[in-house]
């Protein structure tokens, strides 16, 4: 121990303070010298630096430290407490703070949090070695450090030397506002406030970018757009910049010659526009300057609206008030302009024509008045023309005098002829004149109109009728007229034929070994192209359906909890955006795919009923990151419930396998699939909702009949199992956000997209409603006497509905040739009574005679040639089985064209369709058998052979002759048994 025995003189002892001093080894304390703390330390007696007692003998001891403290404080310029760190005094930390000045880039900034871009004192205290939490921390004695770096911070800050991107810019931005204010120029938004996108674009602000975002990061920015925005409501600041132009727009409105558009009831803005020298949008965004505008507009609407000639004109025989030659129509929101009669009549005449224009379409509906008010305007300019007509009732018009009936009726008819001749097939419009004839302002001429052309509404078109796409229907046509005009044909322009025949043709092209027999040709190319949808849409299903397994193999591996996921949920505004990310990682980990995509199907399956959520629907972004990382969100969705082109592609397959209607298929259930009482079958129930919900029931196989396609039980039956929870029981898909059902515009749309992915459908255009026609077609190609089978499948009450899907061309044909068969296999007498029935049927008038006193009519308005038959024994037995005449196995049907045996036919083909619902549900395949033969014999002969001719003739009085019979009190009308 040293102390007063070493550093017993002043000198000696200034001398030791100023070796700790250097050696940074001086003990302080609150600022001074801790001079207990260097008597403990260095072996000074117990008070004898301060004196604490007041000896005499360590007075000196005490004034020698105090002097030398005093030095130092002076000489640091303040609290000593850092006197042996290297910036510990205020005066080195002052030198430290001027040197950072000049080189800003060494300071330590905090990267984020709420001094973002300002100095981190932490960072600070540790770069310059500070005593740790001298700067952060409320050591009393380092307060002086805290306040002077606190001050630098705040200078740096307001100078925008430190501070976010956006509070750095703020006195660049200040200069700016300061400039647009002296000009009075500052952008204001339509609240009446800056306009602050416009400003901070300025100083690079991106499109996307939100003002609200970058101002809540830069506080000195947001207080400089308050300071403004007291500013402007301080001010007479105006948010628009054509409020400027106020005082001239004025004067302009009030003294010049108003220029008004094409609707003559509106100001031309353009015109405005080039009389200010703005851009016409500068008008249309002051409200000011519309006002203005609307107010002389509105004045210049009720001047339009008086005539000048006349109170009101006489129209329907009531007095109406004159509208001008240029009305408004209130109703259909134009003017209508007769102005141009003015200078061909008089304006009285213009007025009155307006006004009574007005007065009739006041009652029209808003898409005809255009043509109604055309045709009025040219036909009064047409009868004002010399070269079309003479002028005498152009001048009683103008004149107006009394228009002589007579001479109306004649310009009328050439008016129409003149029409006709220009464009032949157009819609004259030619009821507004009537019209005015009805308000007897004009004559009254009602027009000839032309009847309308009957459209064949039973008429379905089938696959067989699609349409060939341009390239390949001109090389079909080209060869189909060419064959016509070589063999003399006409091609008949009537129902399906040229269709048909454009497809067998087309075929042919590419097929050439196609059956010779067009029934058989036609069917082969039916079933070959229902074949190529099924494979399509079985192809277009499988797809989906491999990815909604891949589905359900990644919920079983997911690892979520989905009740923390809600509780997680419910609480992320409370929770710390970092505490959310940290969650959100875990159980969307980057790192693995696999369960990242497990976990996100989990949670939207569970979470959210399979409905995957997107900004709009929870408003976060999230989602949507996510889901582009696996495909985008219809993928994702795809794992977990149908797409569109997955339903479309299972009802594309039920309606080729069932045949049932579009409407049908679009409101199946989703449970739909039901048990069958038929082997390897399941029913599909649906409903018909235009026949009052009447239940549709198909019994279809379970196993496809192709290896390639999938069966629509099958189909169906897998898309219900992935069916979301929904309150709709119809079939649903996802799409754009929402779980929907599918609509027949969407149907169409798909199904197109699945025909054309094939290179042999892509030639035609196809679409769903066509599929119905076909398979009812195929059935009855199949077996074409029995109308039963396509009625059953169809499940129509009436076989006349059932024929509007059948009776087509090939159908037709195989019905000919049923016929042509019965004539060369029976002999057909056409006219009972005829005199050379004998040579038309090549054999003499003895045998004739002979012939015909076998015959014996069988009630059905045909002949037997012979009752008497041989039994396979050898008896020869008298047959009696006169229903199955049409299908006689021995050739002896006899069709008499007398009207006697065509009334029969008439009276029995009247009693089958009367029967045929009773008859059908009680024994259907006995009517299938016995009856629909008949049938289709009575329409083939009735509505085909007996249309022209002597035979239409004899029809008709076969007609008269059965409507009386049945008429008749004791008439009992027969049944089939």
């Amino acid at each position: 121990m040293a102390g007063l025995e070493t550093y017993k003189t002043p000198e000696k002892l200034k001398s030791f303070l100023q070796e700790l001093l250097s050696q940074k080894e001086l003990p302080t304390h609150k600022g001074k010298i801790a001079r207990s703390l260097i008597e403990k330390t260095y072996g000074f007696q117990h008070c004898s630096l301060s004196n604490y007692h007041g000896f005499d003998k360590y007075q000196w001891c005490k004034s020698v430290v105090d002097d030398f403290e005093k030095d130092l404080i002076a000489k640091e310029g303040g609290n000593i407490t850092g006197v042996n760190s290297e910036y510990g005094t205020p005066k080195r930390f002052e030198k430290l703070l001027d040197k950072l000045k000049c080189d800003i880039d060494s300071l330590p900034i905090a990267p984020q949090g709420d001094r973002a871009g300002r100095i981190s004192f932490r960072a600070f205290e540790r770069k310059f070695k500070f005593p740790s939490n001298s700067l952060v921390g409320k050591t009393e004695s380092w307060q002086w450090a805290r306040d002077m770096l606190n001050k630098f911070d705040e200078e740096l800050y307001e100078q925008g030397i430190t501070g976010t991107v956006w509070e750095r810019k703020v006195p660049a931005i200040r200069k700016y506002l300061e400039e647009l204010d002296n000009n009075q120029k500052l952008p204001i938004n339509e609240r009446g406030k800056l306009n602050r996108k416009s400003v901070m674009s300025e100083f690079g602000l991106a499109a996307n970018q939100s003002t609200s975002v970058a101002e809540t990061r830069a506080p000195k920015l947001k207080e400089l757009f308050k300071e403004y925005d007291e500013l402007i409501s301080q001010q007479d600041y105006s948010q628009y910049a054509g409020d400027k132009y106020k005082d001239t727009l004025s004067e302009i409105l009030e003294h010049k010659e108003l220029v008004l558009d094409s609707s003559s009831r509106v100001i031309s803005l353009k015109w405005l526009a080039q009389e200010l020298d703005i851009e016409k949008n500068t008008i249309r965004t002051s409200p000011n300057l519309m006002k203005l505008i609307e107010k002389r507009t509105h004045k210049l609407h009720q001047t339009q609206q008086r005539g000048l000639t006349k109170k009101s004109f006489t129209v329907y025989g009531a007095a109406t008030l004159n509208v001008g030659p240029t009305p408004y129509s209130e109703k259909h929101g134009r003017v209508y302009s007769f102005s141009s009669l003015i200078e061909l009549y008089s304006l009285e005449l213009a007025e009155k024509v307006g006004t009574t224009f007005i007065a009739i379409t006041n009652k029209a509906a808003t898409g005809s008045v255009k043509n109604k008010y055309l045709r009025i305007l040219h036909f009064f300019e047409w009868l004002a023309d010399p070269k079309n007509i003479d002028r005498d009732v152009a001048d009683s018009l103008r004149d107006n005098k009394k228009i002589k009936q007579a001479d109306f009726g004649r310009a009328c008819m050439a008016y129409r002829a003149a029409l006709l001749i220009k464009s032949p097939n157009a819609n004259l419009n030619t009821l507004i004149i009537t019209q005015f004839g009805d308000a007897k302002v004009l004559p009254k001429y009602t027009f000839l109109t032309r009847g309308r052309a009957n459209k064949d509404r039973s008429h379905r078109q089938s696959i067989l009728e699609a349409s060939i796409k341009k390239g390949e229907l001109d090389r079909v046509e080209e060869i189909l007229t060419d064959a016509a005009k070589y063999r003399g044909i006409e091609i008949s322009q009537g129902k399906d034929t040229k269709a048909f025949l454009e497809t067998l043709m087309f075929e042919k092209l590419n097929k050439p070994d196609l059956p010779d027999d067009l029934s058989k040709a036609m069917l082969e190319i039916t079933e070959s192209r229902l074949l190529e949808i099924r494979i399509q849409a079985s192809a277009f299903f499988k797809q989906w359906q491999n990815l909604h397994k891949e589905g359900v193999e990644l919920l079983n591996l997911a690892t979520v909890d989905c009740d923390e996921f809600r509780s997680m949920l419910a609480k992320r505004q409370s929770i710390s955006a970092y505490q959310w990310s940290l969650y959100i990682k875990d159980i969307f980990p980057i790192d693995n795919k696999q369960l990242a995509l497990a976990n996100l199907l989990k949670v939207i399956k569970t979470v959210y009923k399979a409905c995957p959520p997107n900004l709009a629907t929870t408003n976060m972004q999230m989602w949507n990151k996510k889901y582009q990382l696996f495909g985008g969100i219809e993928r994702v969705a795809s794992y977990l419930v149908p797409t569109r082109k997955a339903i479309s592609s299972a009802l594309t397959l039920y309606l080729c396998e069932s045949g049932a209607n579009v409407a049908v298929a679009l409101t199946l259930p989703n449970d739909c699939v039901r048990k069958s009482g038929v082997a390897q079958h399941k029913k599909i129930v649906g409903k018909k909702d235009r026949s009052f919900g009447k239940p549709i029931y198909d019994d279809l196989s379970v196993k496809s009949d192709n290896v390639e396609c999938v069966s629509a039980v099958n189909a169906l039956e897998y898309i219900c199992s992935a069916q979301p929870e929904t309150v709709d029981d119809t079939l649903q898909y996802y799409q754009k956000g929402a779980v929907q059902p599918l609509t027949e515009f969407a149907f169409r749309d798909e199904f197109k997209a699945i025909c054309n992915h094939s290179d042999y459908l892509t030639q035609f255009k196809l679409v769903p409603s066509m599929l119905r026609p076909t398979v009812l077609l195929n059935v009855q190609l199949k077996d074409p006497a029995n109308l039963g089978v396509a009625q059953l499948i169809a499940q129509h009450e009436s076989g006349s509905t059932t024929e509007g899907y059948t009776n087509k061309l090939p159908h037709r044909i195989q019905m000919e040739k049923d016929m042509l068969e019965f004539q060369q296999t029976i002999e057909v007498v056409m006219i009972y009574d005829d005199e050379d029935a004998h040579e038309k049927l090549n054999m003499t008038q003895k045998k004739w005679n002979e012939k015909k006193q076998k015959f014996e009519k069988t009630g059905w308005g045909v002949f037997c040639k012979d009752r008497e038959i041989v039994t396979e024994s050898g008896e020869k037995v008298k047959c009696g089985e006169v229903e199955n005449c049409v299908k006689c196995k021995h050739d002896r049907m006899l069709v008499s064209a007398d009207p006697i045996s065509i009334s029969d036919m008439i009276i029995w083909k009247t009693a089958l369709e009367k029967n045929e619902t009773e008859f059908t549900a009680k024994n259907m395949n006995r009517w299938t058998d016995v009856w629909v033969p008949w049938q289709a014999f009575f329409t083939v002969v009735l509505e085909e052979k007996m249309t022209r001719g002597k035979l239409s003739h004899i029809k008709k009085q076969a007609t008269e002759i059965a409507n009386q019979k049945m008429s008749g009190s004791d008439f009992t009308m027969p049944e089939p048994w």
